[in-house]
C-alpha cells in the first residue's frame, strides 16, 4: 500500500540525495515510494542510488531533461501513486516521525487537502529555526499567511487522489519561487493546516539555491509579476504582496552588502504597506550597513 509519494527533484549532489533518503527509509509509517525526478543532472544518479540501495522497491527513479524544479516536480506529481504527495528537496533531512505526523493530521482532518509541519534548519552545526513558522499557532491558514512569503519552503503536503490542484509553475525564471506560487495559486479556494511540530531539517549550505542574493532578487521579482498577472488578487492584497516583495529584495540587498538599493527597497515597502516593524528595521539596518552592524554585535 502506497499513501505517501514523496517527490524529491535533484539535479547532482548525489551524496547529500542518498543522505536525504537514508532519513526517509527509517520513518516510522512505512507506507510511502520516493520518487526521483533526475533534472538533467551531469552525475550518474541512477547509478550512485543502484550502488547503495540496490533494488529497494520504494525509491523509483526517472531521468528527464533540465528543465529547474518547477517542471521537475509536475513531472513527479504525475508519477504518483500515493493519496498524498509529500514535496522535498534533495538536501534536508525527515525527522523520524515526519511521515506520522502528516498521517495523524490526515487521519484528524478527513479529507484535508493541504497540509505541514514544521521545521527548523542546521547551520554550521548550529540549530536555528524561521522567526515567524516557529511562533506559528497550530491551526488552519488560508491564503492571506503567505502573501508575505513562503514560510514553508517546500516542506508542505497535498491530497492528490480525488482533488483537483494546480501545478507548479514550470518557467526556468521563477526557480527558487515556485514552491510560494504553488501555495498562493493552490490555497485560493482552500486552507492548509499547519502541526507545531518539527518533521523536517533543512541545511545550509553554499550550494543551496537561496544563497545566490541577486538571482533570488530576480526570482521574486519575476514571481511577483507571476502572481499578480496569473490570480485573483483583490487591491489589498496586491498591496500586501508587492510591499513584501519590496522587503524581501531588501533584505537580499542588504545581504549583498548593496545598501542603497537596501535602502530603497525598505522605503517602497513603507510606502505600499505602512510603517511595519519589518520594514522599519530593514531601513535603519541598511543605513547602518551590515559590516557596522555585524561589528556591534
Amino acid at each position: 500500500m502506497i499513501f505517501f509519494s514523496i517527490i524529491i527533484p535533484v539535479y547532482n549532489r548525489s551524496q547529500l540525495l542518498c543522505e536525504a533518503i537514508d532519513t526517509i527509509l527509517i520513518q516510522t509509517h512505512q507506507h510511502f515510494e520516493i520518487i526521483i525526478v533526475d533534472d538533467g543532472s551531469t552525475e550518474n544518479i541512477n547509478q550512485a542510488l543502484g550502488d547503495k540501495y540496490g533494488k529497494e522497491q520504494k525509491i523509483k527513479y526517472f531521468h528527464k531533461q533540465n528543465e529547474e524544479r518547477g517542471a521537475a516536480r509536475n513531472f513527479g506529481l504525475t508519477q504518483a501513486k500515493g493519496d498524498y504527495a509529500v514535496f522535498f528537496d534533495s538536501d534536508d533531512f525527515m525527522k523520524l516521525h515526519y511521515l506520522e505526523i502528516l498521517n495523524k493530521i490526515i487521519l484528524e482532518n478527513p479529507g484535508v487537502k493541504m497540509l505541514a509541519a514544521k521545521y527548523n534548519y542546521v547551520n554550521n552545526g548550529k540549530t536555528e529555526h524561521h522567526p515567524v513558522l516557529q511562533n506559528l499557532s497550530e491551526g488552519w491558514y488560508d491564503r492571506n499567511l503567505f502573501l508575505q512569503g513562503n514560510i514553508l519552503a517546500c516542506n508542505y503536503c497535498i491530497k492528490t487522489k480525488a482533488h483537483s490542484f494546480k501545478y507548479f509553475p514550470p518557467e526556468r525564471e521563477l526557480a527558487t519561487m515556485e514552491d510560494w506560487l504553488f501555495l498562493l495559486a493552490n490555497l485560493e479556494s482552500n486552507k492548509i493546516f499547519i502541526k507545531d511540530e518539527i518533521g523536517v531539517t533543512m541545511r545550509q549550505h553554499d550550494e543551496r539555491s537561496m544563497s545566490n542574493n541577486q538571482k533570488v532578487i530576480e526570482a521574486r521579482r519575476k514571481a511577483t509579476n507571476w502572481a499578480l498577472n496569473n490570480l485573483v488578487l483583490s487591491p489589498g492584497e496586491k498591496k500586501i504582496l508587492i510591499a513584501w516583495s519590496h522587503y524581501f529584495c531588501g533584505i537580499h540587498e542588504y545581504l549583498d552588502n548593496k545598501r542603497g538599493a537596501a535602502i530603497k527597497e525598505a522605503i517602497a515597502a513603507i510606502k505600499g504597506n505602512g510603517l511595519k516593524k519589518y520594514f522599519l528595521l530593514l531601513f535603519v539596518k541598511s543605513i547602518v550597513g551590515r559590516k557596522l552592524v555585524k561589528a556591534i554585535r
